[in-house]
């Protein structure tokens, strides 16, 4: 039998954004001090798991987690960018937190949050469900064919895209409600480079983040 491909798809450590309650979509805000301890956490994790892929989403707080993870770890090759590893672009939800926008227009927000979350987003000018997962999906399929059977990979995104592909494949359950991955967390996946929809092993895991009594999880 082949050996099966892994994928430990990384959240990234917490931002000045999320520290703040900001929706940060496609904007760009750097990771905060907490976020580095967390990358440095998350790299620690990772460290007992060779590895031969480093990628990451281009947005700053991801390409600096995959570096910290990528400095921490000894990988020896450079972490390689890709655009499809991109937070949903959240079109006029960016760059303010949820109580700003009930204030700024509480009828929106309330219109907002009776639509299901598949439908939401266009009410919002934001990439659609459909959009988020088509990219995301292309992006994990070419990074996975360039990679042998029995390699592992790691990816490094953001957890409104994650939740999105992670919710399409395996159910709404895996991550209930409003739940998303935590930030630093680790979501492990093996599949056979001829199937097309993964194993999951483990989902958003924070129990390398418990190890540092200084560190924090952001939802």
């Amino acid at each position: 039998m082949p050996e099966l491909q892994e994928l430990l798809l990384v959240r990234h450590g917490q931002s000045t954004a999320n520290a703040q309650g900001i929706w940060q979509g496609q904007m760009d805000f750097p990771l905060s001090d907490t976020g580095r301890r967390q990358a440095s956490l998350a790299g620690r994790g990772i460290s007992g798991w060779p590895f031969e892929g480093l990628y990451s989403s281009p947005l700053s707080r991801a390409f600096e987690t995959a570096e910290i993870i990528r400095d921490y770890t000894g990988f020896a090759a450079e972490v390689v960018p890709v655009d499809g590893l991109s937070e949903r672009q959240g079109g006029i939800l960016e760059g303010h937190s949820w109580a700003k926008q009930e204030r700024r227009n509480p009828e929106l927000a309330k219109k907002f949050l009776a639509l299901p979350e598949e439908e939401r987003w266009a009410l919002v000018g934001a990439e659609t469900d459909e959009e988020v997962i088509a990219r995301f999906e292309e992006a994990l399929s070419s990074i996975r064919a360039l990679h042998p059977e029995g390699s592992r990979i790691v990816v490094v995104s953001h957890g409104g895209v994650m939740r999105a592909f992670l919710r399409e494949l395996f159910g709404p359950e895996v991550l209930p409600g409003t739940q998303r991955a935590a930030n630093a967390s680790i979501t492990r996946m093996q599949w056979g480079l001829a199937e097309a929809r993964p194993r999951l092993l483990e989902v958003a895991s924070t129990a390398h983040l418990t190890k540092d009594p200084g560190s924090t999880t952001v939802e």
